[in-house]
């Protein structure tokens, strides 16, 4: 087994000078329109927001830019590191705290109004316990916004008018291994590939309520600007064609309900 943070901890510095992301919207990964585009979060002005692997911090800049108070969480303290500089060169006030998302025990229960967490949870073995402290630490109504790597596109490969299997659905998770290579070092990764239902249903299981699902349309037009370009130049017909980016709306029961 690889171990992810040791993973991030040597990537972040390679990753953040890579791959460019704003700041003036937030995001949900590559090629996918940002929130700005999405209108996901709503007014946010002076709600409390949590960004669950918020890596370098750039969503939890982009929240405060919408007035919110903004909690940032990663377990990767280099990542953290570019975080608060990122976050003083923008003047922004964040609270980051490094942890592992899977056990916020530093955090109080029902203490914010939305949670959010883009392309992390591939890296969580156990989103059991993710989710489960995602809804926790929510309130009674608040909304849980996940987005992850759409999982067809790592299942499909192709170019024009042909497209192939390159291996089988995940029914079952399956632990992807593979070196994240920069010109200056070669960095063993892995993610968890799960299904569509694998993640609707352990949202449920935490006891949210999934309100949507989103698949956007491939853009270039994204706050994620250096990843998609490399994914639409290495795999240019999938990045046209299929949704790179999955999503998540879900909502805590307001209490009512939970009594109801």
């Amino acid at each position: 087994m690889v171990d992810i943070r040791q993973s991030w901890e040597k990537i972040a510095r390679f990753y953040n000078r890579t791959y460019t992301i704003k700041t003036n919207t937030v995001h949900y990964g590559p090629l996918c329109p940002g929130d700005d585009k999405l209108g996901l979060l709503g007014n946010i002005s002076v709600r409390k927001v949590i960004d669950l692997g918020c890596g370098a911090g750039q969503n939890c800049i982009a929240l405060t830019r919408l007035g919110a108070a903004v909690t940032g969480v990663d377990y990767s303290s280099n990542q953290l590191d570019a975080a608060r500089e990122l976050a003083s060169r923008a003047k922004a006030v964040i609270d980051f705290i490094e942890s592992d998302i899977t056990n916020l025990a530093v955090l109080k229960t029902d203490a914010y109004d939305i949670a959010i967490s883009a392309c992390a949870m591939a890296f969580v073995r156990d989103i059991e316990a993710a989710f489960a402290e995602a809804y926790r630490i929510l309130k009674p109504g608040g909304k849980f916004i996940l987005s992850i790597m759409h999982p067809v596109q790592y299942i499909l490969d192709g170019e024009k008018n042909r497209v192939s299997f390159n291996s089988t659905y995940p029914f079952k998770r399956r632990l992807i291994r593979w070196h994240w290579d920069f010109a200056e070092e070669s960095i063993k990764f892995q993610y968890y590939l799960r299904s569509l239902s694998e993640y609707h249903n352990r949202l449920v299981d935490a006891g949210f309520v999934v309100i949507r699902v989103l698949e956007p349309k491939p853009t270039l037009k994204t706050p994620h600007i250096g990843f998609s370009r490399e994914i639409m130049n290495e795999y240019p017909y999938i990045a046209r064609h299929l949704p790179i980016t999955l999503i998540f709306v879900a909502l805590k029961p307001a209490i009512s309900q939970i009594k109801g």
